[in-house]
């Protein structure tokens, strides 16, 4: 249970009770004793009481009775913000721009206990309007709509981990807007597909540049020009790539995107020459084709981590050695690979191979 400043507990383990003075992190708070006594202590040992007459030696302050009541209900009276700005945390593990559904355990010490809050995060310099609508039993349920503003996440839903297999699977649909922007942006519309066993490991959670707390995250994708991209959809069923329109790039969304490559249960291979993505490329410059292909790649990587691959190889040829060089630069952002030139004899100077450490693969 969620508490908040001004709130009236008991004690479990303990006789008596006090006030929330302080919120410590989502499982310890504050709370001062009726002797005026503050301790931290955890939220699962104690109990939230009925609203009573707040005594002002409960805050230790030289509250007057009245304005320690006003503060109280007016504490209780505000809801709870759901929106709140991300930070930026350079050390941490980086994520490209875009929208992400984040599950975020309360306890940050035992990840695979006590419940998780899911977030819907805005890691765009858009604001959106977002839908978001879960698949249970051939049945669809809107659960929550709202906006976000730029480089913000809002709150969902606390999920108990025995609910948690119901919100692993439905559509987002989001809007994006600026004040003045060069050319109208196209929704976003994507399905997800969380496979429940994601959360029961350790190496599944991990903080990132936007947010320093611990979750799993669940890419959804970014803006795209509508005057200048062609979208081409990833279908869940392994269908041929659609092409929306015929403009001069591409953005991915990319549920199980990495079907398309397997070559075996553990390993996929990426052919990333530009005339393996796209039918025409002859109205695209050169930092246009090199952009749709770094977002393949991080698009097949992001997929090939969330399918538990063990192994992914990018055959980007040897030409100047840009697409090569910045392939290596997109590896770099994640902490648990390990990548080398890819097979001489097969590939010859013009792959590299990538091996993804979370895998069983590195617990023979």
């Amino acid at each position: 249970m969620r508490y908040k400043v001004g709130d009236r507990v008991k004690f479990l383990n303990d006789v008596g009770g006090g006030v929330v003075t302080k919120i410590i992190s989502p499982t310890m708070v504050s709370v001062t004793a009726e002797d005026g006594f503050e301790m931290p202590i955890m939220t699962n040992e104690i109990l939230l009481a009925e609203s009573s007459e707040p005594k002002e030696a409960m805050f230790n302050q030289d509250f007057s009775p009245s304005e320690t009541l006003s503060k109280i209900q007016t504490s209780q009276e505000e809801p709870m913000n759901r929106l709140t700005q991300l930070q930026k945390f350079s050390s941490l593990n980086s994520k490209p721009s875009g929208i992400y559904l984040a599950y975020v355990p309360q306890d940050q010490v035992w990840l695979l206990k006590d419940d998780v809050d899911l977030f819907i995060v805005n890691f765009t310099s858009f604001e959106i309007v977002y839908s978001l609508i879960l698949e249970n039993e051939g049945k669809f349920e809107g659960i929550d709509y709202c906006s976000i503003e730029p480089f913000s996440k809002i709150h969902i839903q606390t999920i108990h981990r025995d609910d948690l297999t119901k919100w692993l699977n439905g559509f987002v649909q989001v809007l994006f807007f600026k004040d003045v922007d060069s050319t109208l942006r196209m929704p976003l519309h994507t399905d997800f597909n969380i496979k429940p066993a994601r959360f029961l490991e350790k190496e599944s959670y991990f903080s990132t540049n936007f947010m320093e707390e611990k979750g799993v995250l669940c890419y959804l994708g970014q803006s795209a020009s509508a005057k200048e991209f062609q979208q081409i959809s990833w279908q869940k069923d392994k269908e041929t790539i659609q092409n929306i329109n015929t403009q001069s790039s591409v953005v991915f969304t990319y549920e199980k995107l990495i079907d398309k490559y397997r070559i075996d249960d553990h390993t996929a291979e990426v052919d990333l020459h530009i005339k393996r993505i796209v039918d025409d490329s002859n109205e695209m410059n050169s930092s246009q084709m090199l952009e749709v292909q770094k977002r393949l790649c991080v698009m097949c990587l992001e997929s090939a981590i969330e399918e538990k691959l063990q192994k992914i190889i990018f055959i980007h040829g040897v030409g100047n050695g840009i697409l090569k060089k910045e392939i290596i630069n997109i590896l770099q952002e994640y902490p648990n690979l390990h990548y080398f030139d890819a097979s001489m004899q097969k590939y010859g100077f013009g792959a590299t191979e990538v091996l993804i450490k979370s895998t069983r693969l590195f617990h023979l």
